[in-house]
């Protein structure tokens, strides 16, 4: 009998949310946004982070729904904070 889908099952739902880093990379691409031009040098700066911010909010996303939506009420604040730095970040680069 093979048990190793069991045991990936096991390890997926060890996996738990942790969006600190998410809010980390977000918030140095909005300050390098802030404190920088958008479309000049500073655009091989941001790009790259805003890019792998995203990339770990869709890996985040992921790992939440496997479990079920169960996270710590300073997760759930972390995702927010995570999000509206996203958003203010798409807003400076589009100019609005």
């Amino acid at each position: 009998m093979n048990n190793s889908f069991t045991a990936e099952h096991s390890n997926d739902t060890q996996q738990t949310p942790a969006w600190s880093l998410t809010v980390l990379l977000t918030g140095a691409a909005c300050a390098v946004l802030r404190f920088g031009d958008v479309w000049s040098w500073w655009t091989l700066l941001w790009a790259p982070l805003l890019a792998t911010a995203v990339g770990f909010m869709v890996h985040e996303w992921r790992v939440l729904a496997r479990n079920h939506w169960r996270m710590r009420i300073i997760e759930w604040l972390l995702l927010t904070v995570a999000h509206l730095g996203c958003v203010a970040a798409v807003a400076l680069i589009l100019g609005l």
